[in-house]
């Protein structure tokens, strides 16, 4: 069974969406090819990729609805670029606030985009640090659908539901953690540390 397209409020999204996922090698994938399909329920642009370290390659799809035709709104990738580099510079300093309000521009439906994974991940750390486990958990656990092969996620998952009290659960988002990052033979990294994204 396909899944149903990810919906996309620019063009340039679509990419980085791309370059963000996983393979299960643990590699990459690099877009290789465009191409837009016209379906009864609107237009779909699919990326077909290839992962960088094995080759194995796959499709994503994409419901262009938002702003299929409509030529000023393809570029507002650029808009939430921006909100996200003003919210890691915002983190980076201490100032959470002003770094939650530009996250929240990031995963805004309308003008950002929802199916952003990093822009949900790093929301979830603000608020985590922010002492809201209950609503860092929501994005957490969004971000977690969205790239579900990335340790950094599974583990600040894990630290939202120990918050809760929900112990085994967090337990296993932390086995999860430390499964991926041996899978694809990675160092652990301070989640509330500073990384790039």
């Amino acid at each position: 069974m396909s899944q149903p397209p990810v919906p996309a409020n620019s063009i340039e999204f679509e990419y980085v969406y791309v370059a963000n996922q996983r393979c299960p090698c643990g590699g990459y994938f690099s877009p290789a090819h465009q191409e837009l399909r016209h379906t009864s329920s609107g237009p779909v642009d699919r990326l077909i990729a290839r992962c960088e370290r094995c080759g194995t390659e796959a499709s994503f799809d994409f419901d262009i609805r938002s702003f299929f035709g409509q030529w000023e709104k393809y570029g507002r990738f650029h808009r939430v670029d921006g909100h996200f580099r003003e919210a890691m510079g915002h983190l980076r300093v201490g100032h959470l606030s002003e770094a939650e309000q530009a996250l929240q521009r990031v995963v805004d439906p309308e003008e950002g985009e929802p199916f952003f994974a990093w822009g949900h991940f790093h929301l979830g750390r603000v608020l985590l640090l922010e002492g809201r486990p209950a609503e860092a958990l929501e994005h957490l656990q969004q971000a977690a659908e969205i790239q579900p092969l990335e340790p950094d996620i599974h583990e600040a998952l894990g630290y939202a539901l120990q918050a809760l009290g929900q112990t085994v659960a967090a337990q296993a988002c932390f086995r999860e953690s430390a499964r991926l990052r041996e899978q694809f033979s990675e160092e652990p990294e301070d989640v509330f540390g500073e990384r790039p994204c």
